[in-house]
């Protein structure tokens, strides 16, 4: 019997150097511009309101400044959020700080913390025909400068933390248009005498607001909606090398997106509750919030502290949840310490529970279990704030699919993978919640977007493979996407974009895929950051890094690769807790448990100790022996944003890593044994 085909193979359309198009396995889906009459954001935001005009819309918690302590999720309705909008619109308009750039675009910057403020103040441009241009709120003043330069942007709407990289921005003389920022949370007179000294004019969100109402009651406001093919925002790339690259997005593309991902498996309704905690500057979680709200659903922002997000969820108990990897990687790894150090008859009992619901998941999609359920997991989902939860999206970035299988049996909810990326409306591919038997795989196309395989022979990647790795496929190869979900160019970058999307209309996105015997796409390789070794062998290795960092005891892991050496060597940041229990239950290694964390990473037994790990998971992810590390170095300091490893997305910047760890590279490669000669 056939198996159940989860994409529709599009017949006749292959070429010499790719596969057939495949479309959504749903033969009543198609591309759709708008969904429920709504075609840009504008429209969308107004439809949330008619449904549920006093309903809970945006909620923040309040927090005191002697204690700390927050208060529950203060919530205003959609109704008093509209009316908010409309008057910082008329604001911005009376005071003239949004006018028209040199290419006739009428933009406003963003540059904090998700907030009420940073919803609202995009919603109001859109009600002056404009577009956003965010700023991720680690971005320091090198980057914030080329963008607000490149888009000739005039006024930034930030909070007090970011006003003094603001000021350096102005102050370097790069950015002639930049002259006002509006503060979220006031002006005081530091904040006043700062941008003064630096040319700039501040004012507060309040006082633009108040405005704007005034113009309103008085004279009236007219607001100039958006088209489907107008700009809705400037996402920029949090680019690994050089400058970053402003992917301009449309109305039309996030709505036909969003579109698509309801029509596939994301159905709200104004019942729903999400937490606000990705980034706003990313697209992802964007595109999550326009789905709350069209529905009339309710958006709670975090307090902007990772170290409070589990109590801000616990606050919160969203129903849905947009979920990065490596926050669900680091939970993961906290459950299973606990579990760990717990011990005994609790071990027992949560390993038996852990196989029973992985067995009848695997053999017949049952996600919930009344014991075990009862007995562990509803406690543990409580503890997290999940106990509520009825839809998990895994996006951004690769989840293992232990993991996957993991939170299935612990939510006893569908948890769903994403694909996608910012040039293509973060929406590819979507999961189906009628397959959870099924993990390792990003689900089939969104209903508004093509795909196709592209050969990469270089790689060994055909069209008409039929196996990898011994699994069999139908097909490998590069992941293009076409549809009205691709960007419209990459912004004063014309021969960026032409690179990036053909003349047909392909967004050629420099992952490797193939299509499993069901017809999902399963991400297997990276075509971009490849390097070559001396014996003439490519390797990927972000694939590497996502295999290195299941090991419990690792926390980050950069792979390098030199072209003039026949094997890989590794950074390795240890996670720090889980070692030290490890090495605390070990009688040879106790003593090193009670060193400094820099002793315990100087030690070549824990270098051994991590190297066997690392091993052991390459050998579990069917890693061959050139892609396996041949040495590691240990170290203390993660790689952050602040110290210049990390982009805001939390990607690795490879060039800065590889100057930073030059040494200890050199003198991985100088103690390796010379390989014996064949001559």
């Amino acid at each position: 019997m056939p198996k159940k085909q989860w994409s529709t193979v599009v017949a006749n359309t292959s070429t010499k150097d790719r596969g057939d198009i495949r479309r959504t396995g749903d033969p009543t889906s198609h591309p759709e511009l708008g969904y429920q009459g709504v075609q840009t954001l504008y429209e969308a935001f107004r439809r949330g309101q008619t449904l549920n005009p006093l309903g809970p819309c945006l909620g923040f918690r309040a927090v005191s400044k002697s204690s700390g302590m927050a208060t529950p999720f203060i919530y205003s309705s959609y109704t008093e959020v509209l009316s908010r909008i409309d008057c910082f619109a008329a604001g911005l308009e009376t005071l003239k700080l949004v006018p028209p750039t040199d290419d006739n675009l009428t933009l406003v910057g963003l540059y904090m913390r998700n907030c009420m403020e940073w919803f609202i103040a995009e919603h109001a441009i859109f009600c002056v025909g404009g577009a956003t241009v965010p700023f991720y709120d680690t971005l320091g003043p090198e980057s914030v400068s080329f963008i607000l330069k490149q888009t000739g942007t005039k006024t930034v709407v930030s909070t007090r933390d970011e006003l003094e990289r603001l000021c350096t921005v102005k102050k370097s003389g790069e950015c002639p248009h930049f002259e006002y920022v509006v503060l979220v949370d006031g002006v005081i007179p530091q904040a006043d005498a700062m941008a003064r000294e630096a040319g700039l004019q501040v004012m507060s969100f309040a006082k633009v607001e108040a405005i704007g109402a005034q113009t309103i009651a008085t004279t009236g406001h007219k607001h100039s909606p958006p088209s489907g093919k107008d700009v809705f925002t400037f996402c920029y790339t949090s680019g690994t090398t050089g400058n970053p690259k402003g992917a301009i997005l449309t109305h039309e593309n996030i709505v036909s997106a969003m579109a698509g991902a309801m029509n596939a498996s994301l159905s709200l309704s104004i019942a729903d509750r999400h937490l606000s905690y990705l980034p706003l500057a990313h697209i992802f979680e964007r595109i999550i919030q326009c789905q709350v709200y069209i529905n009339g659903a309710s958006i709670a922002f975090y307090r902007g502290d990772p170290l409070l997000l589990i109590d801000d969820m616990q606050a919160c108990r969203p129903t849905v949840m947009p979920a990065a990897p490596r926050v669900l990687n680091k939970i993961y790894d906290k459950i299973q310490i606990g579990i760990n150090a717990a011990g005994g008859l609790k071990k027992k009992l949560f390993d038996a529970a852990v196989a029973s619901k992985t067995h009848n998941l695997l053999e017949s999609g049952e996600l919930k279990h009344p014991l075990y359920d009862a007995l562990i997991f509803n406690k543990i989902k409580k503890g997290l704030g999940l106990d509520c939860l009825r839809l998990m999206v895994s996006g951004s970035a690769p989840l293992s699919k232990t993991v996957m299988i993991f939170y299935r049996i612990l939510l006893g909810i569908p948890v769903l993978e994403g694909y996608g990326q910012t040039e293509g409306a973060a929406c590819a591919t979507i999961c189906d919640p009628e397959d959870m038997q099924s993990a390792g795989h990003v689900g089939a196309p969104n209903p508004a977007c093509e795909i196709v395989l592209a050969d990469v022979p270089e790689m060994g990647y055909l069209h008409t493979d039929t196996s990898h790795k011994g699994q069999p496929c139908q097909g490998r190869g590069e992941i293009w996407v076409r549809g009205p979900v691709v960007f419209k160019e990459y912004y004063k970058e014309p021969e960026k974009t032409r690179e990036t999307v053909d003349e047909e209309g392909w967004l050629h996105s420099g992952d490797i895929g193939l299509w499993t015997v069901e017809g999902q796409l399963q991400i297997i390789d990276r075509k971009k950051n490849i390097f070559k070794l001396s014996q003439g062998e490519y390797v990927a290795p972000e694939k590497i890094e996502n295999v290195v960092i299941q090991s419990l005891l690792v926390a980050q892991a950069f792979v390098y690769g030199d072209s003039l050496q026949s094997a890989l060597v590794a950074i390795i940041v240890p996670d720090e807790e889980p070692l030290r229990s490890l090495l605390a239950s070990d009688d040879s290694l106790s003593t090193l448990a009670k060193a400094s964390f820099a002793e315990i990473c100087k030690s070549p037994q824990v270098n051994k100790l991590i190297m066997n790990e690392i091993s052991q998971e390459a050998k579990k992810n069917g890693l061959n022996g050139i892609e396996t590390p041949r040495a590691i170095h240990l170290d203390t300091e993660l790689f952050s944003v602040e110290n210049g490893l990390l982009t805001p997305t939390f990607k690795l910047k490879r060039q800065q890593a590889r100057d930073k760890y030059e040494k200890q590279i050199e003198e991985m490669y100088a103690a390796m044994p010379k390989p014996r000669s064949k001559i």
